[in-house]
């Protein structure tokens, strides 16, 4: 049986940054990918913070945009903001990381599917693997399992990871590719309006050669009879804001799934942590996930590294993962959380409510105390407008 420090399941950006952190350290690491390459399935937007990018990418090609405008179109206009961010296609810049890690000395295996996992005592994880283009099984053993394996993730067969009851609040987005520009270069923009969802958004990224576009709104909504790809036609097709940027290109990629937008309770367990989408660290308000899985990849790296120094892998131990975390962007996520709640639960009052409360809370910057309540009163006492710029910058996180 082969034996590894860590085996990470799952080669999107929190398992290729952890495996090339722990890699450059000259730990023995098995990054396992089921796809041919990572990033091939991915349904992402692929929009996030340029320092980020900066951090682990030193080949300008894999940047499609540099994206400085971000406008956010809702029933009363544009509320618009600067920002330092990039646009990426995921199977370029997923295959990137995926690709680094390999080069750093991790063992990166792709067309490895993660059939089932066990653990036999601390610092003890079997892990079956299958080969599927051998379609052969097999297992290999690990001190720790580190699960990035995205929404659908094996960490659930612990129930500490458990995340059946998030399910209602995840959302499900289609992610396409259309033929050319339809914004500026360096604008992207993310349209919030009853008459596409009651709690949703459509979205246009710059890419170089092609425009990313995309709805998607949440479990919950679509159990009530919301049909996500009937609101994709109609974005490009008719929704007035859109169509006329989308209607007559054509499109040249097309990808559907799960946003896992809320966290999981518990990040580690004995000989087992969580990151990334597989963790619910997704912004619950815009879907933004990749800043979040980068930064739980180096709080993981970091928490590895001690358990490995003092060869300690029980739950105390790699509780200070769930420290790191807790200390850092996981503020952040539970207060957007906290909106996101009192946004869903204003959908009982009416499908208007959602956007208006977001705007009120989450671009409260924007607008003074007046125009807080021409929002909450759209359209009755007129269009409300928001402040002058103040340079802010907008981040995802």
């Amino acid at each position: 049986m082969e034996q590894f420090d860590v085996v990470i399941l799952g080669a999107g950006p929190a398992g290729s940054v952890l495996a090339r952190l722990l890699a450059e350290k000259s730990h023995k690491v098995l990054l396992v990918e089921k796809d041919a390459y990572a990033g091939k399935t991915t349904a992402c937007g692929g929009l996030f913070d340029k320092p980020y990018f900066d951090r682990y990418v030193n080949d300008p090609k894999i940047m499609e945009q540099h994206i400085r405008r971000n406008v956010f179109k809702m029933p009363w206009g544009d509320v618009t903001y600067d920002c330092d961010q990039v646009t990426v296609k995921r199977r370029i810049f997923d295959r990137f990381l995926a690709d680094r890690a390999g080069e750093s000395g991790a063992d990166y295996r792709t067309r490895t599917r993660a059939v089932d996992w066990k653990r036999i005592e601390t610092g003890h994880i079997e892990v079956q693997l299958q080969d599927l283009d051998k379609k052969e099984k097999y297992t290999v053993r690990a001190k720790v399992v580190a699960f990035a394996d995205g929404p659908h993730t094996l960490a659930k067969k612990n129930p500490r990871f458990d995340h059946k009851k998030n399910r209602k609040n995840w959302a499900y987005a289609y992610a396409y590719e259309m033929q050319g520009l339809a914004t500026r270069p360096d604008e992207m923009i993310i349209y919030l309006d009853k008459a596409l969802f009651p709690w949703g958004y459509g979205w246009i990224f710059p890419d170089s050669d092609v425009s990313n576009i995309g709805v998607g709104t949440i479990q919950s909504e679509i159990d009530k009879g919301i049909k996500v790809k009937e609101k994709l036609f109609e974005f490009i097709n008719s929704y007035a804001a859109s169509a006329p940027l989308l209607k007559a290109r054509e499109i040249t990629d097309k990808k559907g799934g799960f946003i896992p937008m809320w966290l999981i309770d518990h990040y580690s367990d004995d000989s087992q942590l969580v990151l990334g989408d597989a963790a619910g660290m997704v912004s619950p308000l815009f879907g933004a996930g990749i800043d979040y899985a980068i930064d739980a990849a180096e709080a993981a790296a970091a928490t590895l590294e001690e358990a490995l120094a003092g060869q300690a892998f029980d739950a105390a131990t790699l509780s200070a993962y769930d420290r790191r975390l807790k200390e850092g962007f996981i503020i952040d996520l539970r207060k957007q959380m906290l909106v996101a709640r009192i946004i869903i639960n204003s959908l009982k009052f009416g499908a208007q409510w959602p956007v208006k409360i977001l705007a009120v809370i989450a671009f409260g910057g924007k607008y003074n105390r007046w125009n807080k309540i021409k929002i909450l009163l759209y359209p009755l006492l007129g269009r409300p407008e928001p402040v002058p710029e103040n340079g802010e910058i907008l981040s995802h996180k």
